[in-house]
């Protein structure tokens, strides 16, 4: 147990440095190529931190852990919207951009409804099933959603709609691109051993409690995998990189449902124990929830209050789950 725990705290070391290259690389990269924090928060960042999530993903399905897998994605779509938002938005209020409002979340609440109907449509005997022809549809529309996101971002550019945008990536980068690579590779680095020494170890610790393979999925490994998102978000917090912050959260989830799903079922068709459908409606009821205080609130933004209310929401969440 105590060497368990030990590597659990090496683990957060790993992930606090890898996510504070990470950060900084994304916003050079920004700043050098005159590219929105946003875009980089919705496609690198988005990548970089869901990495966890895609190596385990790959290892559980050949190894036909359905549960695992199924339950770690929803699972961290749910840590990310109620803890990871609620964590960032204590250190300073998070402010909503409108292209997250207008149009990210809602092709967020689409991807959950098409995996709700996916997931209940098709059956293998009495089980139902993900079938490796509904992991493509689900990839391909991971693919469409990041060529969709770079041409909304070409698009603003070119029409200068945001002038506000191009105002924040103005100032010269000094770094060089050799070493924004070498911060993001490094940072990534970190994020997936950080991850993996959390993740690994605190598997063990619950296995020797007793606790089954989708509990594990939708809170340990999910708050493991979402722990580079979590330090992500409370750096970017405190560098008032909001638009990062709420790209990569927004980014992430449409990842973790799209492509983690997806790549899971081609690998190997997925059982989908109807137990996870109650989950889904959780989290779409999440989503449309901080839709609306983004659209009906003046300031459209989650204060420390609301932040406060989203981590509580979360603990009686862990709670139900036990």
């Amino acid at each position: 147990m105590l060497l368990e725990i030990t590597f659990i705290i090496i683990g957060f070391i790993f992930l606090v440095k890898g996510a504070d290259l990470l950060v900084s690389a994304a916003t050079s990269i920004a700043k050098k190529f005159r590219l929105s924090e946003m875009l980089i928060g919705l496609t690198i960042v988005a990548i970089g931190t869901s990495l966890p999530e895609i190596f385990i993903t790959i290892t559980s399905s050949a190894d036909g852990y359905s549960d695992l897998i199924i339950g770690n994605s929803i699972g961290s779509c749910i840590c990310n919207f109620l803890l990871v938002l609620g964590i960032a938005s204590l250190i300073k209020p998070v402010k909503f951009d409108k292209r997250i409002v207008k149009r990210h979340i809602p092709i967020g609440i689409i991807v959950m409804f098409l995996l709700l109907f996916l997931c209940n449509t098709q059956k293998l005997g009495e089980a139902q099933t993900i079938t490796r022809g509904q992991g493509v549809i689900l990839l391909l529309f991971t693919l469409a959603y990041i060529i969709y996101t770079i041409y909304e971002e070409r698009k603003i550019k070119n029409e200068k709609i945001d002038e506000e945008i191009i105002k924040e990536v103005e100032s010269k980068e000094k770094s060089s691109i050799v070493t924004i690579i070498i911060y993001l590779v490094l940072g990534i680095i970190g994020l997936k051993f950080g991850s993996d020494f959390v993740v690994d170890n605190s598997i063990i610790i619950a296995e020797n409690w007793g606790l089954s393979e989708k509990f594990i999925g939708m809170t340990i490994i999910a708050i493991g995998t979402a722990l580079p998102e979590i330090i992500t978000g409370i750096i970017a917090s405190r560098r008032d990189e909001t638009d990062l912050l709420l790209g990569n959260i927004t980014g992430s989830n449409i990842l973790n449902l799209c492509l983690l799903i997806g790549l899971g079922a081609v690998i190997n068709p997925l059982i989908y124990s109807t137990n996870f459908n109650s989950s889904i409606i959780f989290l779409i009821a999440i989503t449309v929830l901080l839709w609306l205080i983004a659209t009906i609130n003046k300031k459209s933004q989650i204060n420390r209050s609301r932040g406060i209310v989203l981590i509580i929401i979360y603990i009686v969440y862990i709670f139900t789950m036990l």
